[in-house]
C-alpha cells in the first residue's frame, strides 16, 4: 500500500501531489485507457482524503487526460487515432527547438543527468512500462534544460496525453529500442557538442521516426 503521506514536502500541496501520482500512473499504464477511477479507492490506495482527488481529477480533465462523464463516473481518456498525427505534429517542431536551445545553455549537473538516463540500464532487461518511463525522463530532461519556462509548458501540456498515446498502441506491441537507443545518442553528443543545429536536426529526425514506428504498428492492427 502506497502511503503519499509520508512523501509530502512542505512546498507542495497535497493536491498537486495526488494529480502528479495519478497523471503518472495512467501515462505510463499503470491505470489502463477506459479504466474508471473511483474515489473511494483512490483514497485507500494512497491514503488520502477524497477531497485531493476530486481536484485531481478536475486538473487531469484540463489535461485531457480523463473524462468526467455527464451520468456519473470518471474514465481514463482511451484514445484513437484521429489526433494521433495532431500531437506529433506538435512535438516534431517544439522538441527540436527546445533541443537547439539547450545545447546552447545545457549545466554539467543537466549533462550528467542526461548522461544518467542514457546509461541507466547497465544490461538489464526493463518492462515496457519501465522502458517508456526511462524514454520519457531523457526528452523531459532536454526540455527542462532548455531553459524556456513557455516551451516547457507547452511540451508538457502535450506530453501526458501523447504518452497515453504510445501505451496504448504498443500495450501488446514492442518498442523500437536499439535504434531508439542509437538516436539519443545522437542527440545527447550534439548537445554535448554545443551543436544547436545538428541537436535539433537529429531530434526532429528521431520524433519522426517515432510516429512512423507507432503508425506502423497501428495499421499492422486494424
Amino acid at each position: 500500500m502506497i502511503n503519499l503521506k509520508q512523501q509530502i514536502m512542505k512546498k507542495e500541496t497535497l493536491k498537486k501531489q495526488v494529480y502528479e501520482y495519478l497523471r503518472e500512473e495512467i501515462i505510463t499504464g499503470g491505470i489502463a485507457p477506459g479504466e474508471r477511477l473511483v474515489e473511494e479507492k483512490i483514497a485507500k490506495q494512497i491514503q488520502v482524503s477524497r477531497s485531493p482527488i476530486r481536484e485531481a481529477i478536475r486538473m487531469l480533465e484540463k489535461d485531457g487526460l480523463v473524462i468526467v462523464n455527464k451520468g456519473g463516473g470518471v474514465t481514463v481518456f482511451n484514445p484513437d487515432m484521429k489526433n494521433f498525427q495532431s500531437l506529433y505534429e506538435c512535438r516534431v517542431e517544439l522538441e527540436p527547438a527546445a533541443a537547439y536551445y539547450v545545447a546552447q545553455r545545457i549545466t554539467e549537473e543537466q549533462i550528467e543527468e542526461l548522461r544518467a538516463q542514457l546509461f541507466c540500464n547497465d544490461g538489464k532487461s526493463f518492462e515496457l512500462k519501465e522502458i517508456l518511463e526511462i524514454n520519457t525522463k531523457f526528452h523531459e530532461g532536454i526540455v527542462q534544460a532548455s531553459g524556456n519556462p513557455f516551451l516547457i509548458k507547452m511540451i508538457r501540456e502535450i506530453r501526458g496525453i501523447n504518452s497515453l498515446y504510445r501505451m496504448a498502441i504498443l500495450r501488446k506491441g514492442v518498442l523500437r529500442i536499439e535504434s531508439a537507443v542509437q538516436e539519443h545518442l545522437e542527440i545527447f553528443e550534439a548537445i554535448i557538442n554545443g551543436d544547436g543545429e545538428k541537436a535539433r536536426k537529429y531530434m526532429k529526425e528521431h520524433i519522426v521516426s517515432d510516429y512512423n514506428y507507432y503508425i506502423s504498428i497501428y495499421r499492422e492492427r486494424k
